[in-house]
Protein backbone atom coordinates (compact mmCIF):
# COMPACT_ATOMS: atom_id res chain seq x y z
CA UNK A 1 0.00 0.00 0.00
CA UNK A 2 1.10 3.40 -1.34
CA UNK A 3 1.53 5.95 2.23
CA UNK A 4 -1.15 8.64 2.30
CA UNK A 5 1.74 10.92 2.34
CA UNK A 6 4.83 11.35 0.87
CA UNK A 7 7.74 13.31 1.42
CA UNK A 8 9.98 15.64 -0.86
CA UNK A 9 13.15 13.85 -0.90
CA UNK A 10 14.91 17.44 -1.49
CA UNK A 11 13.06 18.65 1.61
CA UNK A 12 14.31 15.70 4.09
CA UNK A 13 17.97 16.45 2.79
CA UNK A 14 17.49 20.02 3.84
CA UNK A 15 15.51 19.01 7.05
CA UNK A 16 19.06 16.78 7.67
CA UNK A 17 21.19 19.63 6.78
CA UNK A 18 19.34 22.30 8.69
CA UNK A 19 19.76 20.22 11.26
CA UNK A 20 23.32 19.86 11.29
CA UNK A 21 23.97 16.35 9.78
CA UNK A 22 25.99 17.35 6.92
CA UNK A 23 26.68 14.58 5.89
CA UNK A 24 23.56 12.28 6.03
CA UNK A 25 21.98 15.60 4.00
CA UNK A 26 25.19 15.01 1.48
CA UNK A 27 24.18 11.73 0.95
CA UNK A 28 20.52 12.44 -0.03
CA UNK A 29 21.71 15.23 -2.53
CA UNK A 30 24.00 12.63 -3.99
CA UNK A 31 21.02 10.32 -4.28
CA UNK A 32 19.03 12.43 -5.73
CA UNK A 33 21.45 13.78 -8.08
CA UNK A 34 22.36 10.22 -9.41
CA UNK A 35 18.44 9.14 -10.01
CA UNK A 36 18.05 12.71 -11.55
CA UNK A 37 20.88 14.60 -13.04
CA UNK A 38 20.96 18.10 -12.46
CA UNK A 39 18.18 18.39 -10.21
CA UNK A 40 17.79 22.11 -9.66
CA UNK A 41 16.98 21.68 -5.59
CA UNK A 42 19.59 19.17 -5.05
CA UNK A 43 22.03 21.18 -6.82
CA UNK A 44 21.05 24.46 -4.14
CA UNK A 45 21.79 21.70 -1.69
CA UNK A 46 24.77 20.41 -2.60
CA UNK A 47 26.00 24.53 -2.68
CA UNK A 48 24.67 24.97 0.57
CA UNK A 49 26.64 21.98 2.24
CA UNK A 50 29.92 23.59 -0.08
CA UNK A 51 29.19 26.73 1.90
CA UNK A 52 29.20 25.08 5.00
CA UNK A 53 32.40 23.92 4.32
CA UNK A 54 33.86 27.50 3.53
CA UNK A 55 33.53 25.89 -0.18
CA UNK A 56 32.27 29.42 -1.04
CA UNK A 57 33.99 29.21 -4.76
CA UNK A 58 32.20 25.93 -5.35
CA UNK A 59 28.68 27.28 -4.29
CA UNK A 60 29.01 29.75 -6.63
CA UNK A 61 29.70 27.13 -9.39
CA UNK A 62 26.69 25.01 -7.93
CA UNK A 63 24.09 27.46 -7.89
CA UNK A 64 25.33 28.93 -11.07
CA UNK A 65 24.18 25.96 -12.78
CA UNK A 66 20.97 25.20 -10.09
CA UNK A 67 19.80 28.85 -11.81
CA UNK A 68 20.16 27.85 -15.69
CA UNK A 69 18.03 24.71 -15.18
CA UNK A 70 13.88 25.52 -16.39
CA UNK A 71 10.84 24.58 -14.07
CA UNK A 72 12.33 26.46 -11.06
CA UNK A 73 10.01 28.22 -8.56
CA UNK A 74 10.21 32.09 -7.72
CA UNK A 75 10.70 30.87 -4.14
CA UNK A 76 12.72 28.72 -4.85
CA UNK A 77 14.80 30.98 -7.15
CA UNK A 78 14.97 33.60 -4.40
CA UNK A 79 16.47 30.81 -1.86
CA UNK A 80 19.30 30.14 -4.57
CA UNK A 81 20.13 33.53 -5.23
CA UNK A 82 20.25 33.98 -1.24
CA UNK A 83 22.98 31.41 -1.36
CA UNK A 84 24.42 32.91 -4.29
CA UNK A 85 24.88 36.34 -2.92
CA UNK A 86 26.14 35.33 0.43
CA UNK A 87 29.03 33.17 -1.43
CA UNK A 88 30.12 36.06 -3.59
CA UNK A 89 29.81 38.12 -0.79
CA UNK A 90 32.24 35.77 1.44
CA UNK A 91 34.54 35.73 -1.77
CA UNK A 92 35.02 39.14 -1.71
CA UNK A 93 32.21 39.73 -4.90
CA UNK A 94 30.24 42.25 -2.74
CA UNK A 95 28.23 44.37 -5.28
CA UNK A 96 27.72 41.01 -7.14
CA UNK A 97 27.01 39.63 -4.35
CA UNK A 98 24.49 42.30 -3.68
CA UNK A 99 22.77 42.04 -7.23
CA UNK A 100 22.07 38.77 -6.60
CA UNK A 101 20.45 39.23 -3.25
CA UNK A 102 18.11 42.33 -4.65
CA UNK A 103 17.19 39.71 -7.15
CA UNK A 104 16.05 37.33 -4.34
CA UNK A 105 13.93 40.61 -2.52
CA UNK A 106 12.27 41.04 -5.95
CA UNK A 107 11.24 37.19 -6.48
CA UNK A 108 10.66 36.35 -2.86
CA UNK A 109 9.72 39.82 -1.20
CA UNK A 110 7.89 38.01 2.02
CA UNK A 111 11.10 36.07 2.86
CA UNK A 112 12.64 38.11 5.82
CA UNK A 113 15.88 36.08 5.11
CA UNK A 114 16.32 37.53 1.32
CA UNK A 115 15.98 40.96 3.29
CA UNK A 116 18.65 39.93 6.01
CA UNK A 117 21.30 39.13 3.93
CA UNK A 118 20.65 42.19 1.44
CA UNK A 119 21.01 44.14 4.62
CA UNK A 120 25.10 42.32 5.08
CA UNK A 121 25.63 43.25 1.80
CA UNK A 122 24.61 46.63 1.62
CA UNK A 123 26.63 47.05 5.35
CA UNK A 124 30.05 45.35 3.60
CA UNK A 125 29.47 48.08 1.08
CA UNK A 126 29.42 50.73 3.23
CA UNK A 127 25.71 51.88 2.97
CA UNK A 128 24.70 51.83 6.37
CA UNK A 129 21.51 53.76 6.58
CA UNK A 130 20.19 51.15 3.51
CA UNK A 131 21.54 48.07 5.49
CA UNK A 132 19.79 49.00 8.64
CA UNK A 133 16.56 50.11 6.87
CA UNK A 134 16.57 46.82 5.22
CA UNK A 135 17.58 44.79 8.22
CA UNK A 136 14.43 46.54 9.83
CA UNK A 137 12.09 44.71 6.87
CA UNK A 138 13.51 41.75 7.65
CA UNK A 139 12.89 41.58 11.46
CA UNK A 140 9.08 42.86 10.49
CA UNK A 141 8.36 39.69 8.71
CA UNK A 142 10.79 37.40 11.08
CA UNK A 143 8.57 35.01 12.99
CA UNK A 144 11.54 35.15 15.41
CA UNK A 145 13.37 38.18 15.16
CA UNK A 146 15.99 38.35 17.80
CA UNK A 147 18.83 37.78 15.57
CA UNK A 148 18.21 40.47 12.66
CA UNK A 149 17.41 42.69 16.11
CA UNK A 150 20.54 41.99 17.20
CA UNK A 151 22.79 42.75 14.11
CA UNK A 152 20.38 45.80 13.95
CA UNK A 153 21.21 46.63 16.96
CA UNK A 154 25.01 46.14 17.15
CA UNK A 155 24.87 48.44 13.74
CA UNK A 156 23.19 51.39 15.49
CA UNK A 157 25.81 50.86 18.34
CA UNK A 158 28.49 50.82 15.62
CA UNK A 159 27.61 54.49 14.22
CA UNK A 160 26.81 55.55 18.05
CA UNK A 161 23.32 55.55 18.01
CA UNK A 162 22.86 54.41 21.60
CA UNK A 163 19.00 55.23 21.81
CA UNK A 164 18.13 53.13 18.64
CA UNK A 165 20.35 50.15 19.58
CA UNK A 166 19.09 50.28 23.07
CA UNK A 167 15.69 50.18 21.54
CA UNK A 168 16.60 46.99 19.62
CA UNK A 169 18.54 44.98 22.01
CA UNK A 170 15.14 45.56 24.04
CA UNK A 171 13.11 44.24 22.38
CA UNK A 172 15.47 40.95 21.76
CA UNK A 173 15.67 40.50 25.74
CA UNK A 174 11.73 41.16 25.61
CA UNK A 175 11.41 38.49 23.82
CA UNK A 176 14.27 36.09 25.16
CA UNK A 177 14.21 37.38 29.04
CA UNK A 178 16.38 34.80 29.98
CA UNK A 179 18.92 34.71 27.28
CA UNK A 180 22.21 35.94 28.51
CA UNK A 181 23.77 37.48 25.61
CA UNK A 182 20.57 39.25 24.67
CA UNK A 183 21.48 40.92 28.13
CA UNK A 184 24.94 41.54 27.31
CA UNK A 185 24.23 43.21 24.82
CA UNK A 186 21.61 45.45 25.94
CA UNK A 187 23.96 46.26 28.81
CA UNK A 188 26.76 47.03 26.39
CA UNK A 189 24.26 49.25 24.97
CA UNK A 190 23.12 51.00 28.07
CA UNK A 191 27.04 51.83 29.44
CA UNK A 192 27.49 53.80 25.77
CA UNK A 193 24.58 55.72 26.81
CA UNK A 194 25.66 56.79 29.92
CA UNK A 195 22.73 54.91 31.55
CA UNK A 196 25.16 53.19 33.86
CA UNK A 197 22.58 52.12 37.12
CA UNK A 198 20.39 50.28 34.51
CA UNK A 199 23.41 49.01 32.66
CA UNK A 200 24.71 47.68 35.79
CA UNK A 201 21.82 45.71 36.79
CA UNK A 202 21.51 44.74 33.32
CA UNK A 203 25.29 43.56 32.83
CA UNK A 204 24.69 41.99 36.38
CA UNK A 205 21.70 39.40 34.94
CA UNK A 206 23.96 38.75 31.72
CA UNK A 207 26.44 37.18 34.12
CA UNK A 208 23.99 35.82 36.22
CA UNK A 209 22.46 33.89 33.44
CA UNK A 210 25.66 32.25 31.68
CA UNK A 211 27.47 34.93 29.89
CA UNK A 212 30.09 35.90 32.28
CA UNK A 213 32.54 36.35 29.59
CA UNK A 214 35.70 38.85 29.06
CA UNK A 215 32.94 40.66 27.29
CA UNK A 216 30.52 41.45 29.34
CA UNK A 217 32.82 41.79 32.15
CA UNK A 218 34.73 44.71 30.56
CA UNK A 219 31.34 46.47 30.15
CA UNK A 220 30.28 45.87 33.93
CA UNK A 221 33.84 46.86 35.30
CA UNK A 222 33.76 50.13 33.20
CA UNK A 223 30.46 51.01 34.39
CA UNK A 224 31.45 50.33 37.82
CA UNK A 225 34.35 52.59 37.29
CA UNK A 226 31.41 55.52 36.26
CA UNK A 227 29.61 54.81 39.04
CA UNK A 228 32.46 55.34 41.43
CA UNK A 229 32.66 52.05 42.63
CA UNK A 230 36.45 51.81 41.71
CA UNK A 231 37.48 48.88 43.86
CA UNK A 232 34.65 46.57 42.24
CA UNK A 233 35.70 48.05 39.17
CA UNK A 234 39.67 46.47 39.81
CA UNK A 235 38.19 43.11 40.81
CA UNK A 236 35.56 42.63 37.63
CA UNK A 237 38.47 43.74 35.29
CA UNK A 238 41.01 41.40 36.86
CA UNK A 239 38.48 38.87 36.09
CA UNK A 240 37.78 39.93 32.79
CA UNK A 241 42.00 39.97 31.77
CA UNK A 242 42.04 36.63 33.22
CA UNK A 243 39.74 34.96 30.89
CA UNK A 244 41.29 36.91 28.16
CA UNK A 245 44.97 37.84 29.02
CA UNK A 246 45.75 39.26 25.61
CA UNK A 247 43.21 41.62 25.16
CA UNK A 248 44.40 45.23 25.31
CA UNK A 249 41.50 46.96 25.37
CA UNK A 250 40.20 45.01 29.05
CA UNK A 251 44.10 45.85 30.26
CA UNK A 252 43.93 49.19 29.32
CA UNK A 253 40.71 49.71 31.28
CA UNK A 254 41.99 47.64 34.53
CA UNK A 255 45.04 50.21 34.24
CA UNK A 256 42.77 53.18 33.95
CA UNK A 257 41.53 51.76 37.32
CA UNK A 258 44.15 50.92 38.65
CA UNK A 259 45.83 54.76 38.60
CA UNK A 260 42.28 55.63 39.85
CA UNK A 261 42.92 54.26 42.88
CA UNK A 262 46.43 55.14 43.03
CA UNK A 263 48.55 52.06 42.07
CA UNK A 264 51.11 53.22 40.16
CA UNK A 265 53.60 51.05 39.20
CA UNK A 266 51.40 47.93 38.78
CA UNK A 267 49.52 50.61 36.17
CA UNK A 268 52.00 51.36 34.50
CA UNK A 269 53.68 48.40 34.08
CA UNK A 270 50.57 46.97 32.49
CA UNK A 271 50.43 49.83 30.12
CA UNK A 272 54.15 48.97 29.12
CA UNK A 273 53.13 45.66 28.25
CA UNK A 274 50.56 46.90 26.24
CA UNK A 275 52.72 48.98 24.16
CA UNK A 276 55.50 46.20 23.64
CA UNK A 277 52.80 43.79 23.03
CA UNK A 278 49.90 45.60 20.65
CA UNK A 279 50.11 47.56 17.64
CA UNK A 280 47.62 49.93 16.70
CA UNK A 281 45.31 51.71 18.81
CA UNK A 282 45.16 49.95 21.79
CA UNK A 283 48.73 50.56 21.67
CA UNK A 284 48.23 54.14 21.51
CA UNK A 285 45.93 54.32 24.01
CA UNK A 286 48.39 52.46 26.35
CA UNK A 287 50.67 54.95 25.67
CA UNK A 288 48.26 57.57 26.39
CA UNK A 289 47.32 56.36 29.70
CA UNK A 290 51.42 55.54 30.66
CA UNK A 291 51.54 59.17 29.90
CA UNK A 292 49.37 60.99 32.23
CA UNK A 293 51.04 58.75 34.80
CA UNK A 294 54.67 60.25 33.81
CA UNK A 295 52.96 63.99 33.59
CA UNK A 296 51.50 63.53 36.89
CA UNK A 297 54.54 62.35 38.54
CA UNK A 298 56.97 65.02 37.35
CA UNK A 299 58.50 62.89 34.67
CA UNK A 300 58.00 65.28 31.69
CA UNK A 301 60.54 64.24 28.59
CA UNK A 302 59.00 61.08 28.60
CA UNK A 303 55.45 61.74 29.22
CA UNK A 304 55.10 65.03 26.74
CA UNK A 305 56.96 62.01 24.46
CA UNK A 306 53.87 59.72 25.31
CA UNK A 307 51.49 62.35 25.28
CA UNK A 308 51.65 62.56 22.04
CA UNK A 309 49.81 59.15 21.27
CA UNK A 310 46.70 61.19 21.74
CA UNK A 311 46.40 62.73 18.37
CA UNK A 312 45.75 59.21 16.36
CA UNK A 313 43.54 58.18 18.90
CA UNK A 314 41.95 61.47 18.14
CA UNK A 315 42.19 61.15 14.72
CA UNK A 316 44.47 64.56 14.54
CA UNK A 317 47.28 63.11 12.81
CA UNK A 318 46.32 63.26 9.02
CA UNK A 319 48.29 61.47 6.35
CA UNK A 320 47.77 64.12 3.51
CA UNK A 321 47.75 67.49 6.71
CA UNK A 322 47.58 70.61 4.88
CA UNK A 323 50.65 72.01 6.50
CA UNK A 324 53.99 70.52 7.74
CA UNK A 325 54.13 69.71 11.52
CA UNK A 326 56.02 72.40 13.42
CA UNK A 327 59.26 70.96 14.70
CA UNK A 328 59.53 73.97 17.15
CA UNK A 329 62.31 75.45 14.60
CA UNK A 330 63.26 79.63 14.82
CA UNK A 331 62.16 81.59 11.53
CA UNK A 332 60.17 84.37 10.32
CA UNK A 333 56.77 82.43 8.51
CA UNK A 334 53.78 82.49 10.68
CA UNK A 335 52.95 78.86 12.47
CA UNK A 336 49.82 78.26 13.10
CA UNK A 337 48.53 76.88 16.67
CA UNK A 338 45.05 75.03 16.34
CA UNK A 339 43.14 73.65 19.45
CA UNK A 340 41.97 70.03 20.91
CA UNK A 341 39.65 68.42 23.50
CA UNK A 342 37.81 70.82 25.88
CA UNK A 343 38.36 74.25 27.01
CA UNK A 344 40.28 73.28 30.12
CA UNK A 345 43.10 72.19 28.40
CA UNK A 346 43.67 75.12 25.85
CA UNK A 347 43.53 77.54 28.87
CA UNK A 348 46.03 74.70 30.95
CA UNK A 349 48.20 74.89 27.87
CA UNK A 350 48.06 78.71 27.18
CA UNK A 351 51.25 79.51 29.18
CA UNK A 352 53.15 77.21 26.41
CA UNK A 353 52.76 79.83 23.76
CA UNK A 354 54.96 82.87 25.19
CA UNK A 355 57.68 80.54 24.55
CA UNK A 356 56.63 79.49 21.15
CA UNK A 357 56.02 83.03 20.27
CA UNK A 358 59.76 83.55 20.66
CA UNK A 359 60.51 81.40 18.26
CA UNK A 360 57.83 81.93 15.32
CA UNK A 361 54.82 84.59 14.71
CA UNK A 362 52.08 82.94 15.79
CA UNK A 363 48.54 82.16 14.58
CA UNK A 364 45.56 81.33 17.09
CA UNK A 365 42.88 78.96 15.33
CA UNK A 366 41.18 77.83 18.91
CA UNK A 367 38.54 78.43 20.90
CA UNK A 368 40.45 80.23 23.90
CA UNK A 369 42.50 82.21 21.17
CA UNK A 370 41.13 85.71 22.88
CA UNK A 371 42.56 84.94 26.48
CA UNK A 372 46.10 85.18 24.89
CA UNK A 373 45.29 89.05 25.17
CA UNK A 374 45.31 88.47 28.80
CA UNK A 375 48.69 87.40 28.95
CA UNK A 376 51.06 89.71 29.94
CA UNK A 377 54.21 88.05 29.25
CA UNK A 378 52.92 87.13 25.53
CA UNK A 379 54.66 89.34 23.65
CA UNK A 380 51.56 90.27 21.64
CA UNK A 381 53.28 91.90 18.20
CA UNK A 382 54.14 88.03 17.57
CA UNK A 383 50.36 86.93 17.50
CA UNK A 384 49.01 87.98 13.74
CA UNK A 385 45.41 87.39 12.74
CA UNK A 386 44.11 84.18 12.93
CA UNK A 387 43.56 84.26 8.88
CA UNK A 388 46.24 84.31 6.41
CA UNK A 389 49.36 82.00 5.35
CA UNK A 390 51.68 79.92 6.95
CA UNK A 391 54.72 77.59 6.83
CA UNK A 392 53.50 75.36 9.58
CA UNK A 393 50.72 74.60 12.35
CA UNK A 394 50.91 72.89 15.51
CA UNK A 395 48.49 71.70 18.15
CA UNK A 396 48.31 73.93 21.00
CA UNK A 397 48.51 70.53 23.56
CA UNK A 398 51.69 69.40 21.68
CA UNK A 399 53.28 72.44 22.01
CA UNK A 400 55.73 71.19 25.42
CA UNK A 401 57.31 68.04 23.49
CA UNK A 402 57.63 70.51 20.40
CA UNK A 403 59.25 72.85 22.71
CA UNK A 404 61.00 70.64 24.74
CA UNK A 405 59.35 72.26 27.69
CA UNK A 406 60.77 68.69 29.91
CA UNK A 407 61.19 71.36 33.56
CA UNK A 408 58.40 71.51 35.69
CA UNK A 409 56.07 74.12 34.90
CA UNK A 410 56.08 77.68 36.79
CA UNK A 411 53.11 78.01 39.20
CA UNK A 412 52.70 81.66 38.22
CA UNK A 413 50.24 83.44 36.64
CA UNK A 414 49.99 83.45 33.39
CA UNK A 415 46.56 86.01 32.86
CA UNK A 416 45.64 88.68 34.11
CA UNK A 417 42.42 90.92 34.26
CA UNK A 418 41.31 94.53 35.74
CA UNK A 419 39.10 93.08 37.96
CA UNK A 420 39.88 93.28 41.25
CA UNK A 421 38.60 90.61 44.20
CA UNK A 422 35.58 91.64 46.22
CA UNK A 423 35.64 90.97 49.97
CA UNK A 424 33.97 87.92 50.27
CA UNK A 425 32.56 87.24 46.57
CA UNK A 426 33.31 83.36 45.95
CA UNK A 427 32.43 81.98 42.15
CA UNK A 428 31.14 77.98 42.18
CA UNK A 429 31.48 75.74 39.60
CA UNK A 430 29.51 72.28 40.55
CA UNK A 431 29.62 70.15 37.22
CA UNK A 432 31.22 69.80 33.94
CA UNK A 433 30.46 68.59 30.45
CA UNK A 434 27.85 66.17 30.99
CA UNK A 435 28.45 63.93 27.90
CA UNK A 436 31.83 63.36 29.43
CA UNK A 437 31.81 59.35 30.45
CA UNK A 438 32.66 59.78 34.01
CA UNK A 439 31.09 62.71 34.33
CA UNK A 440 28.89 61.80 37.16
CA UNK A 441 31.99 60.97 38.86
CA UNK A 442 33.34 64.55 37.80
CA UNK A 443 30.80 66.75 38.75
CA UNK A 444 28.70 67.78 42.35
CA UNK A 445 24.95 67.29 41.92
CA UNK A 446 23.40 70.47 42.64
CA UNK A 447 21.63 69.93 45.76
CA UNK A 448 25.06 68.62 47.63
CA UNK A 449 25.58 72.75 47.00
CA UNK A 450 22.67 74.04 49.73
CA UNK A 451 24.95 73.25 52.66
CA UNK A 452 26.94 76.07 51.63
CA UNK A 453 23.79 78.38 52.95
CA UNK A 454 25.15 77.65 56.27
CA UNK A 455 27.90 79.76 55.82
CA UNK A 456 27.47 83.73 56.85
CA UNK A 457 29.09 86.96 55.31
CA UNK A 458 29.85 85.51 51.83
CA UNK A 459 28.13 85.69 48.48
CA UNK A 460 28.02 83.24 45.96
CA UNK A 461 28.09 83.46 42.38
CA UNK A 462 27.77 80.59 39.67
CA UNK A 463 30.44 80.86 37.36
CA UNK A 464 28.76 78.31 35.41
CA UNK A 465 25.95 78.88 32.19
CA UNK A 466 22.34 77.29 32.07
CA UNK A 467 20.21 76.63 35.73
CA UNK A 468 21.55 77.68 39.08
CA UNK A 469 20.21 77.84 42.42
CA UNK A 470 18.28 80.57 43.00
CA UNK A 471 20.77 81.67 46.00
CA UNK A 472 23.65 82.33 43.62
CA UNK A 473 24.12 85.55 41.48
CA UNK A 474 23.97 84.65 37.50
CA UNK A 475 26.77 86.59 35.89
CA UNK A 476 27.08 86.85 31.79
CA UNK A 477 29.50 84.37 30.61
CA UNK A 478 28.95 83.79 26.90
CA UNK A 479 32.54 83.62 26.05
CA UNK A 480 36.03 82.64 27.96
CA UNK A 481 36.82 86.34 28.44
CA UNK A 482 34.11 87.26 30.39
CA UNK A 483 34.66 83.94 32.79
CA UNK A 484 38.26 85.71 33.44
CA UNK A 485 36.48 89.02 34.00
CA UNK A 486 34.07 87.56 36.69
CA UNK A 487 36.84 85.46 37.65
CA UNK A 488 38.72 88.22 38.44
CA UNK A 489 35.91 89.94 40.91
CA UNK A 490 35.81 86.77 43.36
CA UNK A 491 37.83 86.17 46.08
CA UNK A 492 37.87 82.60 46.25
CA UNK A 493 36.75 80.30 43.59
CA UNK A 494 35.10 76.50 43.88
CA UNK A 495 35.24 74.33 41.21
CA UNK A 496 35.30 70.75 39.97
CA UNK A 497 37.98 69.46 37.19
CA UNK A 498 37.08 71.83 34.67
CA UNK A 499 37.71 75.02 32.58
CA UNK A 500 36.97 76.97 35.81
CA UNK A 501 39.50 75.44 37.55
CA UNK A 502 42.21 75.79 35.23
CA UNK A 503 41.21 79.59 34.40
CA UNK A 504 41.52 80.01 38.27
CA UNK A 505 44.67 78.60 38.61
CA UNK A 506 45.66 80.32 35.18
CA UNK A 507 44.44 84.16 36.88
CA UNK A 508 46.43 82.99 40.36
CA UNK A 509 42.94 83.21 42.26
CA UNK A 510 42.46 80.86 45.17
CA UNK A 511 40.89 78.07 44.47
CA UNK A 512 39.83 75.15 45.93
CA UNK A 513 39.01 71.92 43.62
CA UNK A 514 36.26 69.89 44.03
CA UNK A 515 38.43 66.77 42.86
CA UNK A 516 37.10 63.15 42.45
CA UNK A 517 38.49 59.89 43.51
CA UNK A 518 41.70 59.09 41.67
CA UNK A 519 41.91 62.75 39.63
CA UNK A 520 43.15 63.93 36.39
CA UNK A 521 46.72 63.48 36.23
CA UNK A 522 46.95 67.34 36.28
CA UNK A 523 46.36 67.41 40.00
CA UNK A 524 48.61 65.14 40.80
CA UNK A 525 52.06 65.36 42.35
CA UNK A 526 53.24 68.37 39.98
CA UNK A 527 51.84 71.70 41.09
CA UNK A 528 50.62 73.41 37.83
CA UNK A 529 49.29 76.44 39.59
CA UNK A 530 50.01 77.86 43.06
CA UNK A 531 46.86 78.68 44.65
CA UNK A 532 45.34 75.34 44.50
CA UNK A 533 43.77 73.33 47.17
CA UNK A 534 42.54 70.16 47.02
CA UNK A 535 39.12 68.55 48.37
CA UNK A 536 38.14 64.68 48.00
CA UNK A 537 36.00 62.39 48.89
CA UNK A 538 36.64 59.29 51.31
CA UNK A 539 38.29 56.54 49.55
CA UNK A 540 35.92 53.67 48.22
CA UNK A 541 32.83 56.14 49.10
CA UNK A 542 29.80 56.05 47.09
CA UNK A 543 29.65 59.42 44.31
CA UNK A 544 26.30 61.01 46.15
CA UNK A 545 27.86 60.25 49.87
CA UNK A 546 31.53 61.46 48.81
CA UNK A 547 30.11 64.64 47.59
CA UNK A 548 28.36 65.39 50.87
CA UNK A 549 31.37 64.74 52.98
CA UNK A 550 33.44 67.00 50.56
CA UNK A 551 30.89 69.92 50.94
CA UNK A 552 30.77 69.48 54.50
CA UNK A 553 34.58 69.41 54.74
CA UNK A 554 34.37 72.88 52.32
CA UNK A 555 31.93 74.65 54.89
CA UNK A 556 34.18 73.67 57.81
CA UNK A 557 36.64 75.35 56.05
CA UNK A 558 35.15 78.01 55.26
CA UNK A 559 33.75 78.66 58.87
CA UNK A 560 37.17 78.03 60.27
CA UNK A 561 39.08 80.62 62.44
CA UNK A 562 42.07 79.75 60.01
CA UNK A 563 40.20 81.38 57.18
CA UNK A 564 37.14 83.64 58.21
CA UNK A 565 34.99 84.30 55.47
CA UNK A 566 35.53 88.30 55.94
CA UNK A 567 38.73 87.72 54.83
CA UNK A 568 38.13 86.46 51.32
Amino acid sequence: MMPLFSVDPTEAAFARFRAGDLAGAEEDFRNILFRQPGQPDALHGMACLARARGQDATAIALVGRALQKNGVSPDRKARMHITLGLALIAQGHVEAGRAALSVAVILQPSDPRAHAALGEAFERLGRRDEARATLEKAAVLSADDSFVRTRLGGLFLEDGLFEQAIGQFRKVVNRRPQDGRALANLGAALFACNAFDEAATVLSQACERGVRTAETLNSLGLVEMALGDLHAACETLREALQLRPSDGRIANSLGTVLMEIGRLEEAEALFGAIVLRERGEEAERARFNRATILLGQGRFAEGWRDFESRRSLLRLASDAPQWDEWDGSAGDEPVAVVGEQGLGDEVQFLRFLTEAAKRRPLRLRFRAAALADLMPELDQGRILLADGPVAAEVSLLSLPAVLGMDDVPSTEPYLAVSEKPEAGRIGVCWSGNPSYRFDRRRSVPVECLDVLRQVNGVHFVALQRGEAPDWMERVPLETPVDLAREMGRCALVISVDTLVAHMAGALGRPLWLLNREGGDWRWKDVDWYGTVRQFRPPAGATVAAGWKTVLRDVVGALSSRALRPESL
